[in-house]
């Protein structure tokens, strides 16, 4: 896992093209959102799972809530970062990051799917 933070670290910096300075700023940043978005998407992983069939109406309504309150709190968390991430790199950059992520995911994935082949 750790192999693939440095290459993520990697690629992404390269695509954005951060100074020295940014990076070493951005990333302890970049780590502590990761987190907090990883502790909101455990927290909706219950509902995901469960057997709605097995459930009431009421319960199925909760689950429900409770999914689009997480989603807000995504939302705001990553709103939140983005105001972080604007002090350190500029609005251009912030946009490649954002673009430079997806590519590194897509391309992890295509390496997963080919590897299990």
């Amino acid at each position: 896992m750790e192999k693939i933070e440095t290459a993520k670290i990697a690629f992404i910096s390269d695509k954005v093209e951060m100074t020295g300075e940014q990076a070493q700023r951005f990333w302890p940043v970049y780590r502590e959102h990761d987190r907090r978005r990883h502790e909101l998407r455990q927290k909706s992983r219950p509902y995901k799972e469960q057997n709605i069939n097995a459930l009431t109406d009421e319960q199925i309504q909760a689950g429900l809530e409770s999914r689009l309150n997480i989603r807000q709190r995504e939302l705001d968390l990553e709103k939140e970062y983005m105001d972080k991430y604007l002090r350190i790199i500029s609005p251009k950059q912030l946009a490649l990051f954002y673009r430079a992520e997806r590519e590194f995911t897509k391309l992890l994935l295509e390496r997963l799917q080919t590897a299990r082949k």
